[in-house]
């Protein structure tokens, strides 16, 4: 009984923390800049993807960009951190994470911004009525398709707390 309302509790809480931000990236984003995709620094993105992998995630991040103008202008870096959300698939093990990064971003064409990302956190996991702390980490590739000008489907393949295929929404804020 324990575990079932700790569980509500947390997904009721994600919920409520993706839907803020929903709101208030689909409110900043009417008049944003717009650079064919290129990640550029001062660029500020929040993504918003469901993940697969050792179960079902959820992830809240964000991007900034520090330095650009690498390797003809094609290249720039960026910093992050993003919160996690990953439940087991047969609902014994729930974890919640928040880890910082670092993204190394490259455009080979217009509006596709292709990237590696590494980064460290932790967190709390439940597993079996049982708590404990940890490390989390994320060491992916990534790429977000811009669709409009401050929009962009998002894909990842690697390991993002716990799920190794990640996709959704990035706003450019």
């Amino acid at each position: 009984m324990e575990r079932i309302n700790i569980i509500n509790i947390i997904l009721e809480n994600m919920k409520k923390i993706l839907s803020v931000l929903l709101l208030a990236v689909v409110g900043m984003t009417a008049g944003s800049a717009y650079a064919n995709g290129v990640f550029a620094k001062n660029d500020l993105l929040g993504s918003i993807t469901l993940g697969f992998g050792n179960g079902f995630g959820q992830r809240v991040a964000i991007d900034y960009g520090v330095v650009d103008g690498w390797l003809d202008g094609k290249a720039s870096l960026g910093v992050g951190a993003s919160v996690n959300n990953t439940i087991g698939w047969d609902f014994r093990y729930d974890a919640i994470s928040v880890i910082a990064n670092c993204s190394f971003h490259y455009q080979f064409v217009d509006k596709l911004d292709t990237y590696v990302v590494a980064g460290f956190g932790g967190g709390i996991a439940m597993a079996e009525n049982h708590f404990g702390g940890g490390i989390d980490w994320t060491s992916a590739v990534g790429l977000r398709y811009y669709f409009s000008p401050t929009m962009a489907f998002n894909f990842e393949a690697g390991h993002t707390a716990g799920c190794f295929v990640n996709l959704g929404l990035t706003f450019r804020l």
